[in-house]
């Protein structure tokens, strides 16, 4: 409510839990949210067995802007952006959501085509994460990192066949992560890295689920940035 408040269209508490929420139905009130009270038979429907007394409805997710996004990072310290070079599958992508959330990051950006966007299913699986994570979605990824790196951001593939270790980089200057689809970086957005590094795996199975991937990446800037500060 507090992050993306336009996007909220109602807070629906279960009857008999009014005295428990109440600090959050104050709170949209605040806001201008419409509340409403529902009965325990709307509520286990909308609960779907999670035993949940309180609900937002929400309009669509609300993307960044693309030029907005830019200005934005050109405002901020040592910006981090993750940029994927398609996305399929929305639970993959709710997992990010969840995982950029947690650790921090400036920005996601994600294709207009060739990629699933913040769908409800990414939603629901970011568990929350979705409403503090800037998004956007571009038409060119590549043209999109030559103005990252024309504002001085470093553009680091992730790929198991980079040559580097993700543990030698400093991730304490501006940087942004460049993540391929589920199966691997597209030739011409390979092209547009500065560098491509790896996450060093087993030699018997080295493939990482992309998720996994990116958590791994951005815990490893978060560890450095935390150690530097």
């Amino acid at each position: 409510m507090r992050e993306h408040p336009s996007s909220v269209r109602r807070l629906l508490v279960v009857k008999g839990w009014e005295r428990r929420f109440a600090d959050l139905i104050i709170e949209a009130r605040r806001l201008g949210i419409s509340v409403r009270f529902i009965g325990e038979e709307e509520g286990a429907r909308k609960s779907r067995g999670k035993d949940a007394k309180a609900f937002l409805e929400t309009s669509s997710f609300c993307y960044t802007d693309e030029e907005d996004l830019l200005r934005r990072i050109e405002r901020t310290d040592a910006p981090a952006l993750a940029v994927f070079d398609g996305i399929y599958d929305p639970q993959n992508l709710g997992n990010i959501l969840r995982t950029a959330a947690c650790l921090g990051i400036d920005g996601i950006v994600i294709p207009k085509d060739r990629s699933c966007g913040v769908t409800e299913a990414a939603i629901r699986v970011s568990r929350g994460g979705s409403e503090f994570v800037t998004v956007a979605r571009v038409t060119n990824i590549r043209r999109f990192l030559e103005r990252l790196k024309a504002i001085g951001l470093a553009v680091v593939g992730l790929d198991e066949r980079g040559d580097k270790s993700i543990f030698e980089l400093d991730l304490s200057s501006p940087f942004v992560f460049v993540f391929g689809r589920e199966d691997g970086l597209r030739r011409l957005t390979r092209e547009t890295c500065d560098l491509i590094v790896k996450i060093p795996t087993s030699r018997g199975f080295p493939s990482l689920n992309l998720a996994s991937t990116f958590a791994i990446a951005l815990y490893e800037a978060k560890r450095q940035r935390l150690r530097g500060a």
